[in-house]
Formats: C-alpha cells, sequence, structure tokens
C-alpha cells in the first residue's frame, strides 16, 4: 500500500509540474504580445479578449486601463482640410458619409427555378480558409427559407435554446446562433437578449423608444436590412423580424465595405445578402490551434469579396456555430459545449 501512495505522489507531482510550466508558457506567451513584438499584436492581444464574456481581466494583468483604452479606441487622426471638404450626411445607421459615396442598393429577390429547388442546388456550403482561421460559408439563393427564431417568451424567469433545439423547434434544416444575449461573466442562460428582438412584426423584447446597435433583420419581401437605429425605425422599415448585436459592427452597407473597424482574433458569425436576394452566412471557427478566429477587418472582407451588400456581425464566440442536416459542422469554441440562445438564424427545408 505504501509503495502505491508513494507512486501516486510522485504522479501527482508530475501532474502539478506539467501544469505549472503550461501555466508560465501561458503567461509568459500573453506577456510577450501584450508588451510587443509590434503595437498591432497588442492590439489583437487586447481586442481579442476584451471581446470575451469571462476573460477580459487578462490583458489587465500586464497593461493600465488607459493603456487598453487608447488600444481599443485609438484617437482619429483627421486632417482638418480633408474633413471640411465635404458635408457631412448620415446614413440611416447614424455614420457619416461624403456625398460622393453611393446611396442604398436596391435587392431584387428572385426567387430559385424548381428544378433548382428540386436539385438542392439552392443551398450551397462552401470551406472558408485565412491565414488565421477557417471556417463554414452557407449560400442560400432563396431568401424566402431564412427566418430568425426565437423563444416563445423572454426575461430572468426563461432559459434559451440550443441551436439544435432552435432547428428542431422550427422543423429547419440548418442555421447558425444570431443576436446578443444577458451573459455576466459568461454564464448567462440565454433567457434575456442584449438589445433588440422583432417577432411577426412586433417587438418582442426592448422597447420602440430605445437606440440599439446592430439592428439585422427582415422585412415582408425577405430583404435584410442593417444599421443602428431604434425599435420604431426598426419597424418603419417594414422589419418582421430582427435581432441586434452590439457593439456589431456593420461589415458592408449598400455595396460599400466598412474599414478600419479592428477586432481581435475570435469565433464569429455574419450573415449578408447579396443583390439577387442570396443569402450568406459563415461561421468562423476560433481558438483552435489550426484557427485563432477572425477581426472584424476579416469578415468584412470575406463577405464583400463574396457579393454581399449589407452585411453586419452576428454575436461570436463561444456562442458561434452552424448546423446542418442533423450535423454541428463547425467547431465551437466553448470547452464546456453548446450555448443556450436567445435567438438564430435558421434555414428552412
Amino acid at each position: 500500500m505504501a509503495k502505491f501512495f508513494r507512486g501516486l505522489g510522485r504522479v501527482l507531482i508530475v501532474l502539478l509540474v506539467t501544469a505549472a510550466m503550461i501555466l508560465v508558457l501561458a503567461l509568459g506567451a500573453c506577456a510577450v504580445l501584450a508588451w510587443g513584438p509590434s503595437s498591432e499584436w497588442q492590439r489583437r492581444f487586447v481586442a481579442t479578449f476584451d471581446e470575451t464574456s469571462a476573460m477580459k481581466f487578462v490583458p489587465r494583468m500586464y497593461l493600465s486601463e488607459s493603456t487598453i483604452g487608447q488600444l481599443l479606441h485609438p484617437a482619429a487622426e483627421v486632417s482638418p482640410e480633408v474633413y471640411d471638404s465635404f458635408r457631412e450626411l448620415p446614413f440611416e445607421d447614424g455614420t457619416q458619409s461624403s456625398p460622393n459615396e453611393p446611396g442604398p442598393v436596391e435587392v431584387s429577390v428572385v426567387e430559385p427555378a424548381a428544378s433548382e429547388t428540386e436539385s438542392g442546388e439552392w443551398l450551397e456550403i462552401k470551406n472558408i480558409k485565412g491565414a488565421t482561421y477557417k471556417g463554414k460559408l452557407m449560400i442560400i439563393r432563396d431568401p424566402s427559407k431564412v427566418i430568425v427564431g426565437t423563444l416563445d417568451a423572454y426575461g430572468a424567469a426563461y432559459h434559451g435554446l440550443y441551436l439544435y433545439e432552435f432547428i428542431e423547434k422550427y422543423d429547419a434544416i440548418g442555421g447558425t446562433n444570431a443576436g446578443g444575449f444577458y451573459d455576466p461573466n459568461g454564464m448567462g442562460n440565454g433567457g434575456t437578449p442584449d438589445g433588440l428582438v422583432i417577432r411577426n412584426g412586433q417587438i418582442a423584447w426592448g422597447s420602440a423608444g430605445t437606440w440599439y446597435i446592430n439592428v439585422i433583420g427582415f422585412d415582408a419581401d425577405n430583404v435584410l436590412h442593417v444599421g443602428d437605429m431604434s425599435g420604431q425605425q426598426a419597424l418603419d422599415l417594414g422589419m418582421t423580424s430582427a435581432v441586434s448585436f452590439s457593439p456589431g459592427p456593420v461589415l458592408v452597407k449598400d455595396g460599400v465595405m466598412r474599414t478600419g473597424l479592428g477586432g481581435g482574433m475570435n469565433p464569429r458569425t455574419c450573415i449578408g445578402q447579396r443583390a439577387d436576394g442570396t443569402i450568406l452566412l459563415m461561421v468562423i471557427e476560433g481558438r483552435k490551434p489550426d484557427s485563432l478566429g477572425a477581426s472584424y477587418d476579416d469578415i468584412a472582407r470575406l463577405m464583400y469579396d463574396h457579393g454581399a451588400v449589407n452585411a453586419a456581425n452576428l454575436d461570436g464566440g463561444s456562442s458561434s456555430q452552424m448546423y446542418y442536416n442533423g450535423e454541428q459542422i463547425t467547431r465551437g469554441s466553448n470547452i464546456i459545449g453548446m450555448r443556450q440562445m436567445a435567438d438564430a438564424i435558421l434555414v428552412l427545408k
């Protein structure tokens, strides 16, 4: 018996030493990123952790709040001559545009031919790969098949559904996560949306008079609208279903790709629409050795390059996932499994 306990003690010591070495290496790697090797990697390090629910403290172990603030929100360097040379014109989402930028792009929804629907060609799934990420892009050529799945009721007394439960509830063929939800320290249960939810043309969560960042929704003609707006403005646009995710961002607006969006390397989910009505749903895997994640600029470029005229970022991180035909086809980043969510983007059969 004594021999057994001595052996067990040696095993425990080896495990503890190994864990300590891994911790030291992790802390050392974080220190290298926090203090160098370049300002861009320093910004990405801070942004990556700041976008999480439970790991915001990591960059604060190395950097002051003022430094973190400067990295996340650098002061804009605007030449007065350039700034005064045009009159500021607001987009409907509140951002500023030059008069030379194009106006809203008309989306013409084209129903797929019957042969396309019967053969399954109305839906395509592509592999996406970049320098620091990989993921899946779902291309749905019939936008009437894409809906927002919601809970029957919201609030502290309720909990969210897993993505596969949303799919079962709506008898869908697949889908992704959607808007944000109240998630203190990464322990939220998905029952309380963090923003606007519209269901059947009425506000299911939020209020008409509140301003929301990054609203994403469909009108009765299956046209995707994205932008910052009040609940009433969303209704005035004719949105029959919508979610929101703050801080966003909007990725492509009226055919113009947004740039300088920043963001760390994290799992991402986003949605876009082409001029012919085709819906693009994309999930980027992250926090994996072979897929660290993507920045906002990365996914804006991907949406734009795949033809999106309007696109926006949805909830990401440990919520990012895509299902198709009863299988989860992207890897989640949450070590304890899937997240319960307040809503989902679903593709009907």
